[in-house]
């Protein structure tokens, strides 16, 4: 009897030691678990900044003991950098894309609009709070990403005398403008920016201004570049109705 007692003493000291996932899955997937305290941790930093956010409440939302951040990620940065890693990876390979740019803006609106966590409120709180900087890795890649979009303005399906890092960063912004800015979206368009209907009229919109890009030279006398010829083949590509 006493040896039963001292057992479960012993079952209960480690019950409090090791918390066991809610989600039997996640035990024996890790990429599972990852997943699952990223997705925990974006809503907390989304929530409370950088700086406010706390382990304990993000391993607590992700049914996970908060040794396995630190296991996972090191800690609070590594899993902040993790999570805007995950966010540029997947629009990294959404604007690499072989598909004509304005097709690639439109992809971008409807992925910012449909994923389930979104990452933009958190890289939007860490702006605004000042932190923390991103890394020489992060930016590095970003700038991959304006590469790539260049290459598409030397196939013609952007006018030559546009500068790619503004209309990059331009075309960042209106994507997830309906998801940040979703009273003034609902304002100026009077429709409800979090429904399907107005995220495939704003995806079709932007792709169109996209496609207005390639067709209308600068006329202006101080203009700095005229488009270089066949600049408007792109739009053969263009689906039919757009």
């Amino acid at each position: 009897m006493i040896e039963k007692d001292e057992h479960a003493t012993d079952s209960a000291g480690q019950g409090k030691r090791h918390r066991r996932s809610a989600d039997p899955r996640r035990r024996h997937d890790p990429e599972r678990t990852r997943q699952a305290i990223l997705d925990a941790a974006n809503v907390e930093f989304g929530e409370h900044g950088f700086d406010a956010a706390r382990v304990e409440r993000i391993a607590a939302a992700a049914g996970v003991n908060h040794s396995l951040i630190t296991y996972h990620f090191g800690g609070k940065k590594g899993l902040y950098d993790a999570l805007t890693d995950r966010w540029l990876a997947k629009s990294a390979n959404i604007i690499g894309a072989a598909e004509p740019f304005a097709e690639i803006v439109r992809d971008y609106v409807h992925w910012e609009h449909e994923d389930k966590v979104p990452t933009v409120r958190t890289l939007a709180r860490a702006e605004l709070d000042g932190k923390p900087f991103p890394t020489d890795d992060w930016a590095a890649r970003l700038l991959h990403v304006v590469d790539e979009t260049r290459k598409k303005q030397v196939r013609g399906e952007i006018r030559a005398d546009l500068d790619i890092g503004a209309l990059t960063l331009a075309f960042f912004a209106a994507s997830i403008a309906p998801e940040l800015l979703p009273q003034l979206a609902a304002a100026v368009t009077g429709a409800d920016p979090a429904s399907p209907e107005f995220i495939d009229r704003y995806a079709d919109q932007l792709a169109r201004v996209v496609y207005a890009l390639a067709e209308a030279p600068d006329d202006r006398p101080e203009g700095p570049g005229i488009p270089p010829q066949g600049v408007g083949e792109a739009l053969d590509e263009r689906p039919s109705g757009s």
